[in-house]
């Protein structure tokens, strides 16, 4: 019923942590294909160990996109669950988000997830649950553009709906799950919010699939990102949608910006295309001001216990449903590490 597509480049010490929590599921999964994206070290030994329904894929270091494309061209659920190879699920997240779908009829179920840092001891959350309220109001595709992110680890997918966007794009190495997700939405997708399940999202770690260069990774994160939002704006035009209406699109476009000259990144090209994004709109500072407001009014909810995230990521406390299943997976990785 459910694979589970999950790319991996040099994770072997991560690794068998998500294993774990993916076969230790109410539900079980049919598959979990473990796309070895060049790695370096025991990635593909460490899971081949677990044996079925694991299974390992092999190819040369392309990138996230062409990882999470080439194993869902091989698996066979009717459910796809593209995971990251150094997160966490909750035991229930499949039953979860699996009935959620059947109940809905819905493409994609949202389900809410946690930043925090993994040790001995477990999982210490950073901040309150984001999606814990459900998903942002009105249109998901103005908020994915303006100020909003999906994490598709957090998701799961019907089949249909992955077949018929494409997958991922591959030439890009960030914000490809967004480009993707946008092409959900496009396509008419319904998004369903399935609460009473948890992610655990990894923060701890600096790898990343793409490789661990910090300049070359700051520079292509920028580039990339800035080439999503261009993309992206050309997509919905011609579906008859102007993101350039949107302030808080034109705002990502000015960060976008005012970052390339910070970091004295010349692209002429892309710069140009920017500014045409830009033209005839708000002076770029008021951008900026608008940004330091925003974040000035982030710090002040965290300090009121509220979290520190747009409203768009209603975020709220751990459930009981959530505390539960937080629990059985506390005691299988307490049992598991001795």
């Amino acid at each position: 019923m459910i694979s589970i597509v999950i790319p991996a480049f040099n994770r072997a010490e991560l690794l068998p942590t998500t294993l774990r929590s993916l076969l230790n599921q109410s539900l079980p999964a049919l598959e979990i294909l473990v796309v070895d994206d060049g790695s370096s070290d025991r990635t593909a030994e460490i899971a081949k160990s677990f044996g079925d329904p694991v299974r390992i894929i092999r190819q040369q270091n392309a990138g996230p996109a062409a990882a999470r494309n080439r194993g869902f061209k091989e698996s066979r659920g009717e459910f796809i669950h593209f995971f990251d190879s150094d997160d966490v699920a909750l035991p229930n997240k499949h039953e979860v988000q699996v009935r959620a779908l059947e109940e809905s009829g819905a493409d994609i179920a949202y389900g809410p997830w946690v930043k925090g840092s993994f040790s001995e001891n477990g999982f210490a959350p950073e901040n309150h649950i984001f999606q814990q309220h459900g998903l942002p109001d009105g249109d998901l595709i103005k908020a994915l553009l303006t100020n909003w992110s999906i994490v598709p680890h957090a998701c799961l997918f019907r089949r249909t709906i992955v077949e018929q966007t494409g997958g991922f794009p591959e030439d890009l190495w960030v914000a490809e799950d967004q480009m993707m997700f946008l092409e959900c939405l496009l396509a008419g997708a319904k998004v369903v919010h399935s609460p009473g399940t948890l992610e655990l999202y990894r923060s701890d770690n600096s790898d990343k699939i793409s490789g661990n260069d910090l300049d070359a990774g700051r520079r292509r994160h920028l580039l990339h990102w800035a080439q999503f939002l261009l993309r992206a704006g050309e997509r919905c035009r011609k579906q008859g949608i102007d993101p350039r209406q949107w302030f808080g699109y034109r705002g990502r476009l000015a960060e976008i910006l005012r970052e390339m000259q910070t970091f004295d990144i010349e692209e002429p090209e892309l710069e140009t295309r920017i500014r045409q994004g830009l033209e005839g709109a708000s002076p770029l500072w008021l951008y900026r001001f608008v940004q330091q407001l925003d974040k000035k009014r982030q710090g002040l909810e965290c300090r009121l216990g509220r979290g520190r995230a747009h409203p768009c990521f209603r975020v709220g406390k751990m459930d009981e449903e959530q505390e539960i299943a937080f629990k059985e997976w506390e005691m299988r990785a307490t049992q598991s590490n001795h």
